[in-house]
């Protein structure tokens, strides 16, 4: 699902808040996406391998989560995606790529 850029939707359910590694791996997997999908959907920097590395460590407690990391999953729990982004798994859940 997407929405169109500058449109505020205020979801009626409290929000989900990712404070911890493993709210952040709930989160990663409630979207069916692997980790490797999650850090390309964040743009981390240094490819790939670099990618899954950061975010296996987030999700581990060894790696702080930042604010942008948690504004973003947190977006796309609510259905927004990055420009141009198409999750390499297999039957991701709950996200429209239309």
């Amino acid at each position: 699902m997407r929405y169109a850029p500058g449109v505020f939707r205020f979801p009626v359910e409290l929000p989900l808040v990712i404070k911890t590694g493993p709210h952040l791996k709930q989160a990663r997997e409630a979207l069916g996406w692997t980790p490797v999908d999650l850090a390309r959907a964040l743009r981390l920097a240094g490819g790939d391998k670099q990618g899954e590395k950061r975010v296996l460590e987030m999700e581990a407690g060894k790696r702080d989560i930042s604010g942008p990391v948690t504004v973003a999953v947190e977006s796309f729990l609510h259905g927004f995606l990055p420009n141009g982004f198409k999750p390499e798994a297999a039957g991701a859940a709950g996200v429209d790529q239309a």
